[in-house]
């Protein structure tokens, strides 16, 4: 005998809400090592990215973080301080700066990791394997189909 199940916009509700549930827990459990780095939450990301090699110039990092050239110096005038984050002179171009991520700015980034993957791990745990792949499988799906088209959905549920 199959149990119905609720309809797909109560589920798609439900998942979104427990996306949202991840997402602000995970932000929360962060925000003391964020702390003790020194850091903020944007500042990490902004670093997380940079490491990811995301961007190498300001412009390019503000861009692709949709943030203003403003805050990005801000951010990255902190990361600098911090010696997470070097600046540099491009080569090809005097009026660029090339940023990069210090070998302290990397460990800084491994620790904080490290901290995530063990505390995900733990709240893992109590599941079943096959719902821990599964879940994996949803969550890599959303994420290729949200990379691919950033722009129009924000587009479109702004019109």
């Amino acid at each position: 005998m199959s149990v119905a199940l609720p309809a797909r916009e109560v589920i798609e509700a439900d998942l979104l809400e427990a996306i949202r549930d991840v997402s602000q827990a995970l932000i929360t459990s962060m925000a003391p090592r964020f702390r003790a780095e020194g850091l903020i939450g944007p500042t990490f990301w902004h670093l997380h990215y940079l490491e990811r090699g995301g961007a190498k110039h300001p412009s390019d990092l503000a861009r692709r973080l949709g943030i203003t050239p403003a805050t990005c110096t801000w951010s990255v005038d902190q990361l600098v301080e911090l010696g997470l984050v070097a600046r540099r002179p491009s080569e090809t171009d005097r009026r660029q700066v090339v940023l990069s991520v210090t070998p302290k700015g990397r460990r800084v980034l491994e620790a904080v990791w490290r901290r995530v993957d063990a505390s995900l791990g733990e709240a893992l745990a109590p599941l079943s394997h096959r719902d821990v792949a599964v879940t994996a499988r949803t969550l890599r799906t959303v994420a290729e189909h949200l990379r691919k088209e950033p722009t129009s959905s924000v587009r479109e549920a702004s019109a």
